[in-house]
């Protein structure tokens, strides 16, 4: 593969606030901890280590290492799991969803930059130890959100009628959607990705998912936290009670919302009074504070009951989007999130709430962009003879573009308009001088002329046009391909899209080594 790289604010696909991420996060210098930068990186390391005790690094390490135990081929991450246990080692983390297949391309971009950022750091810190982290939301209860992706243009959905959390879903209907990816590679039985897709098993989805996503990363050093686990929720307890006292973190997002709003910045999410949940059997139902105590579903709990509850069973709380990011900083010796420039909005609204806790807030960055264009893109590419940063540009404009470059007729017409308006302003106004009774007849003639006139440059236009159908179709194609629905292709295709042969791993390869983690460039691929 070779590789590129584009500025991000050259290519029309990012808002002013989400380049400032990138660009510029001094002006974020309000809602945000440090920079990003690698010497703020390793300042993060100073400020982390007050707060990460040996205790939580045991506890950490302990979880980690009994979750490993069911999976094989672990070397690589059991030696990064061990090396959590020393205060000098800390975490790059990500998270997401869990997305069938791994849903969207960029769920790939995302764990390869943590990994390659922890590679490079690594080489820059020796006296420290970075480790790559993938936490699971496997607590999230929308499974619309992740129960389908597209493939080849089909999109492939589970179908399934369970609700909850979905990492605590069974597998019931999960084998017909495992048969069409294997049909899919039907041709091609003896390649890598049917052992991978047989890994897609166990009790529960977020099982399965664990073991998926382990043999596509492990070999990296990749570690997986799934947050759903009863003794980091122990440990977490005294903020879960915080919140259901206190309510603290809405009080402290409704201010700085506030502030956002006031410079301006786009409100990415609206906290509730509690942002709890309460986790049952195929439930995730939110906690309500109702004046005299608690509502959950069509359950009440006075004060002193939600609070025992807590103590007995803290492993039925799960906190939503504004206390997870809380949650995930407790339970890691983490100093950088790496996420996509929409998600990091959310974080905006969240330092202060950080600061009730007494939790570090993280340093924030933006992951990898990147656009994959395979060989067939490539080649339309060449014969279209459009430079690569041509591809930013719109439908009509490549299209306006081609054909001023190759039509043999020209079918620029601002000379001649020129000309005829030159005319009929001329011949108007001697009508004017000869008898001005005329001029009505003569505009309208000439209103005749003009619609004659449009129809002659409409057939020479469609003649043209006629001769460059393919060339024009392709274009079409090239910008759907690399732009779906106007739209970042990573945020639509699946990766597997881009293993026709059923082999995934040099793939994966190839973008590893592709990915420059501290260039916050789009990374434009094309294959060989």
């Amino acid at each position: 593969m070779k590789s590129y790289h584009f500025p991000r604010k050259d290519s029309n696909s990012f808002s002013s606030q989400q380049l400032l991420f990138t660009d510029n996060q001094e002006a974020l210098s309000d809602f945000i901890g440090l920079p990003f930068s690698e010497e703020n990186l390793k300042a993060q390391t100073a400020i982390k280590s007050t707060f990460f005790t040996a205790e939580k690094r045991n506890l950490l390490v302990s979880v980690l290492s009994k979750k490993y135990s069911a999976v094989s081929n672990v070397e690589a991450s059991l030696k990064n799991i061990a090396s959590l246990e020393n205060e000098n080692c800390f975490t790059i983390t990500t998270g997401h969803q869990l997305s069938l297949f791994t849903g969207p391309l960029y769920f790939v971009y995302k764990i390869l930059h943590v990994i390659k950022q922890c590679e490079r750091l690594n080489e820059k810190f020796p006296e420290n130890k970075f480790v790559p982290v993938y936490w699971m939301a496997s607590e999230d209860h929308d499974f619309e959100e992740v129960k389908s992706f597209l493939l080849y243009g089909k999109t492939i959905s589970w179908e399934s009628e369970q609700s909850g959390a979905v990492g605590r879903m069974n597998l019931f209907g999960l084998s017909e959607v495992v048969d069409q990816m294997k049909q899919f590679f039907a041709n091609h039985s003896e390649s890598e990705i049917h052992q991978l897709i047989d890994k897609l098993n166990g009790n529960t989805y977020g099982e399965a998912f664990f073991k998926f996503v382990h043999e596509l990363f492990g070999a990296f050093g990749l570690v997986i936290l799934d947050g759903d686990e009863e003794a980091f929720k122990t440990a977490f307890k005294p903020v879960f009670k915080q919140e259901l006292t206190e309510q603290f973190s809405h009080q402290e997002v409704v201010k700085t919302n506030k502030k956002l709003s006031d410079q301006n910045f786009k409100i990415q999410v609206h906290p509730r009074e509690i942002n709890l949940f309460l986790l049952s059997e195929n439930k995730r139902e939110r906690i309500i504070a109702n004046g005299i105590g608690f509502q959950v579903g069509e359950n009440n709990f006075t004060s002193t009951e939600i609070i025992e509850l807590l103590e007995n069973n803290p492993a039925s709380f799960s906190p939503n989007v504004v206390l997870r990011t809380l949650y995930q900083e407790f339970i890691l010796p983490n100093i950088c999130y790496v996420g996509g420039v929409g998600e990091l909005s959310y974080w905006l609204q969240l330092k202060s709430t950080f600061e009730k806790a007494a939790i570090p807030y993280p340093i924030l960055q933006a992951r990898s962009s990147v656009i994959w264009i395979d060989r067939n893109s490539k080649e339309k590419l060449e014969q279209l003879d459009f430079e690569l940063a041509s591809i930013f540009k719109s439908t009509a404009e490549l299209k306006k573009e081609f054909l001023k470059n190759n039509a043999e007729e020209t079918i620029e017409f601002t000379l001649q308009d020129f000309q005829f308006n030159q005319f009929k302003s001329d011949l108007i106004h001697k009508s004017e001088l000869i008898d001005l009774s005329m001029k009505s007849w003569i505009e309208a003639e000439f209103t005749r002329i003009e619609k004659q006139v449009d129809g002659i440059k409409n057939r020479l236009e469609k003649s043209v046009k006629s001769k460059h159908e393919k060339a024009l179709k392709s274009i079409e194609q090239l910008k759907e391909k690399l732009f779906p629905a106007n739209g970042m292709q990573e945020r639509s295709f699946n990766f597997f899209q881009f293993c026709p042969d059923g082999n995934y791993k040099n793939k994966l390869q190839h973008l590893y080594d592709a990915i420059e983690p501290f260039d916050s460039s789009i990374l434009i691929l094309i294959e060989d």
